[in-house]
C-alpha cells in the first residue's frame, strides 16, 4: 500500500497479546493458590495413639493406622453416644511416613463421620502392631495437590512468557525502518531510482520543424 504525500500515517493497531499474557499469569496464580491450599488441607498428620481407647478428631472422617501391615484390622469404633461406626478394610496399600515413623492404613469409616470424640479398641494377639487413628485423609489427594500446583505454574507461566515473546518480536519488526524499494514503500513516478545511472541531459536543442519549399509539380505551388 502506497501513502499519498501529506496524508497522516494510520495509528498502529494495539496488540492483545500482552493482555492474554497477563490473563495467563493471573489464572496460573489463582490455580497455584488453590492447590497450595489443598496441600495444606490434605497434608498427612501424625495419627493419635488409641492406647487410651479415646481419640478426638478435629476433622470429619476416621482412619485407623497400624505400625506394621495387618491383613484384618481387629478394631471397633463407637461415637460419643455409643453407636457403632461401620469400618471398611483398606484394600490397597497406603503408607504415610511422618518424622521417620511409617504408618499403614488398615481401615476407614464407611461414611465421613463428624469431628468429635470416638472410642476405638483394637485387640491384636497375633502381631506387635501399634494402632493409631486420625481424620479421613488420603495420600493420593496430597500428591495430586502438589502436582496440580507445579503443573499450573509451569503451563500458565509458560504460556504467558510465550505470548510476551511473540508480542515483542512483532513490535520489533513493526518499528524496524523500511528499506528503499521495500514493498509498500515505492517512490513516486519520475523519482530517480537509487543505484541506477541517471539519463544524461540533452546538450543540443531540438531540430526545427520541417517546412518544405514550393513544389513546381503541384498546381497549388505554381
Amino acid at each position: 500500500m502506497t501513502m499519498q504525500p501529506g496524508l497522516p500515517m494510520p495509528a498502529p493497531k494495539k496488540s492483545v497479546l500482552p493482555m492474554i499474557a497477563i490473563a495467563c499469569f493471573v489464572v496460573g496464580a489463582v490455580l497455584v493458590g488453590f492447590f497450595v491450599w489443598r496441600i495444606v488441607v490434605t497434608v498427612p498428620q501424625t495419627p493419635q495413639p488409641i492406647e487410651s481407647g479415646r481419640v478426638e478428631l478435629k476433622e470429619e472422617g476416621l482412619t485407623i493406622y497400624s505400625s506394621v501391615p495387618v491383613l484384618t484390622p481387629p478394631c471397633k469404633a463407637q461415637d460419643a453416644d455409643g453407636n457403632d461406626v461401620p469400618l471398611q478394610r483398606e484394600t490397597g496399600s497406603e503408607t504415610i511416613t511422618i518424622n521417620g515413623d511409617s504408618w499403614y492404613v488398615v481401615a476407614r469409616s464407611e461414611h465421613p463421620v463428624p469431628a468429635g470424640v470416638y472410642s476405638i479398641s483394637c485387640t491384636d494377639d497375633e502381631t506387635s502392631a501399634t494402632y493409631a487413628a486420625g481424620p479421613k485423609s488420603s495420600i493420593v489427594a496430597f500428591v495430586l495437590s502438589i502436582l496440580g500446583a507445579v503443573f499450573s505454574f509451569l503451563i500458565f507461566a509458560g504460556l504467558g512468557i510465550v505470548f510476551l515473546i511473540i508480542w515483542a518480536v512483532r513490535k520489533s519488526r513493526r518499528n524496524r525502518p523500511h528499506q528503499p524499494g521495500a514493498p509498500g514503500n515505492y517512490p513516486p513516478p519520475g523519482y530517480p531510482q537509487p543505484g541506477y545511472p541517471q539519463q544524461p541531459s540533452r546538450l543540443f536543442p531540438p531540430p526545427p520543424p520541417y517546412n518544405p519549399g514550393p513544389n513546381p509539380d503541384r498546381p497549388q505551388d505554381r
